[in-house]
């Protein structure tokens, strides 16, 4: 048995499945990090919709980000790295500025 250089006991084999596996872990992390984030907006910007009067610029206003959040949410996994980095900086921020101004 060829313990490697590690001598942890493990074969390469092993230690490669081992990488991958915390690869998928790290992926899966990420998408529920992302689908969190947008999905929080998103919430954020339904409440407010909610309180505002239907018809009202303000609904108007809230109806389409809601909207539009909803088409991120559905493609965020289509997303260069780079876009979903961005999403995981910009959008928690948004989350609470918004929570602020509105008293949320």
């Amino acid at each position: 048995m060829d313990l490697g250089p590690e001598g942890d006991g493990r074969t390469a084999r092993q230690r490669d499945r081992e990488r991958k596996y915390q690869e998928h872990v790290a992926r899966v992390q990420r998408r529920d990090r992302l689908d969190g984030c947008v999905a929080n907006v998103r919430r954020i910007y339904q409440a407010l919709r909610h309180r505002a009067e239907r018809g009202s610029v303000e609904w108007q206003e809230f109806d389409r980000l809601w909207r539009y959040h909803g088409e991120v949410e559905k493609t965020v996994s289509q997303l260069s790295t780079a876009e979903q980095d961005q999403i995981l900086e910009d959008y928690p921020r948004l989350a609470a500025q918004l929570r602020a101004q509105h008293s949320m």
